[in-house]
């Protein structure tokens, strides 16, 4: 018996041995610490990398940035352009075991229209109603045509949620989100780390190769990459340029690179409350003056080694949208002081708030150094993130360095940013002519009159420079060699589907 006992308690141990093996978990270093974890509330790009492994949207984009499925199998759009229809995946769960169908489709669209603090608001504007036809059908009837829907539909406006959870836990959902994606919620620690586990049940199950995610906030980009190296983590995103050559050198580890879709770029107030008062939230010359004094092209080799793509315009080169007739402007510091004295000045003094993270703070001393030799006297505001970003959302600033993760389509950016209703217009800059020609973008179908419409928009913009933008970033992760099938996306969100160890 005794030998019985033994032999079973060596199987036992064997047992727990193989199942500690095949329980692997994902150690994901990032760089700030989330906000609220609901999609209506959302307002962070850390927030839409969790989401990447919480919530499944109705559609997707490639690494091409092409709209495919997701929730959504296929969809149809009405000649007019006025109602799309979804058909959608079958047999989905939430999290909680709830459905997904139609009625959780409507659900969803309809709390994200209503909700009183839901930042979807203007990406789902146009969306009048939802029609749910059966199960799996459902329909979107729009007041005017809305071309970037798609788009907007592949990023947290078309995340859905379980309406069992959103009914029950209400105003506390967000400190326990139930989604239908790959991974479901475990625990939060606040700036410290969240936790989710492997969803059985979830519609694609077979293509995710990890039981559990752990991302750890880890403010310092240094620190992350160091933490990777020391196997403490296993990926950490957003590599600092200055640290790409350790990783490239180091055998336990593997870049991942991609470029991206987000831009840098220098925000004037010109119109929200007592900070727009001051000479270069009044006088456009005088922000052409600030643009010809910087030299984008420096701030991107002494800041980020030459990795990253140092340009004048809010949509990324890899975009269909991009203006090639409109190149930035070399530095001419002679050309800015004549601005600077055509005012009537010969100082220009302004702040420049910004979030102090390391690339944020290089960038505010390059500025500084540069605009100071034509002219600008720029006082330094470094703040905390949160305090900076509620700054940002008051429109508490005379100057901001901003920094925009981007779309897939460029509506988002260029309206949010620029329509006199934009969601992120928090500088209030407002021009009827470019509101009108961003209006008509957003319900052209046809792609080369869409482009004429955005070559309109970009001349506008870059003469008011209501925002300087500087550069576009590219994407880096680090992460250790054995962890496999990691694929870069435009938008830098690190999908789960097909990472897994590979030892």
């Amino acid at each position: 018996m005794k030998q019985v006992r033994r032999a079973f308690l060596a199987i036992s141990m064997m047992a727990l041995t193989i199942g500690a093996a095949h329980a692997a978990t994902l150690r994901v270093g990032i760089q700030d610490d989330p906000d609220a974890l609901d999609p209506a509330l959302s307002g962070t790009y850390t927030g839409r990398f969790v989401f990447a492994a919480l919530c499944d949207k109705l559609v997707d984009i490639s690494p091409d940035l092409k709209i495919v499925p997701q929730l959504a199998e296929s969809w149809e759009w009405a000649p007019d352009g006025k109602a799309i229809t979804f058909t959608l995946r079958k047999n989905v769960k939430f999290h909680d075991g709830t459905a997904f169908d139609g009625e959780a489709v409507k659900f969803n669209i309809e709390r994200m229209k209503t909700m009183p603090d839901s930042k979807r608001k203007a990406e789902l504007a146009p969306v009048s109603g939802v029609e749910v036809i059966s199960a799996d059908k459902v329909k979107f009837t729009l007041s005017e045509p809305f071309v970037p829907l798609l788009a907007n539909l592949s990023d947290r406006a078309g995340m859905m949620v379980s309406p069992t959870a959103a009914k029950a836990k209400g105003a506390d959902f967000p400190t326990s989100p139930v989604c239908a994606g790959p991974f479901q919620f475990v625990e939060r620690k606040s700036r410290d780390l969240i936790r989710v586990k492997k969803f059985a049940d979830y519609w694609d199950a077979g293509t995710i190769g990890y039981d559990e995610i752990v991302y750890n906030y880890v403010a310092d980009s240094t620190v992350r990459l160091s933490r990777v190296r020391a196997g403490d983590l296993d990926l950490a995103e957003r590599i600092a340029p200055t640290d790409l050559k350790t990783v490239r050198e180091d055998a336990n580890l593997a870049l991942h690179a991609g470029q991206g879709l987000a831009v840098s770029h220098l925000m004037f107030n010109v119109g929200a409350g007592d900070k727009a008062n001051g000479p270069l939230g009044k006088n456009e010359k005088l922000r052409q003056a600030f643009e010809l004094a910087i030299d984008r092209n420096v701030i991107n080799r002494v800041a980020f080694n030459g990795e990253f793509l140092a340009d004048n315009q809010m949509i990324p080169p890899s975009s269909p949208f991009y203006s090639k007739a409109h190149k930035a402007p070399a530095r001419d510091v002679a050309k800015a002081k004549a601005l600077i004295a055509a005012a009537g000045m010969t100082r220009v003094p302004v702040e420049l708030t910004y979030e102090n993270a390391l690339a944020d703070g290089r960038v505010a001393q390059i500025v500084q150094s540069m605009a100071g030799e034509a002219g600008f006297d720029v006082k330094l505001l470094p703040l905390e993130t949160t305090s900076a970003i509620e700054r940002y959302l008051n429109g508490n600033f005379e100057m901001y360095i901003g920094n925009w993760s981007g779309r897939p389509d460029p509506d988002p950016t260029l309206f949010s940013f620029f329509g006199c209703t934009g969601s992120q217009n928090v500088n209030k800059y407002c021009n009827k002519d470019l509101d009108a020609v961003l209006t008509q973008a957003r319900g052209e179908a046809d792609e080369g009159k869409r482009k004429a419409l955005y070559e309109k928009a970009t001349d506008i913009y870059l003469t008011a420079l209501s925002s300087i933008p500087i550069y576009h970033p590219n994407w880096f992760f680090a992460a250790r060699k054995n962890v496999g099938g990691i694929v870069m996306y435009p938008d830098g969100l690190l999908r789960l589907t097909g990472v897994k160890p590979t030892n």
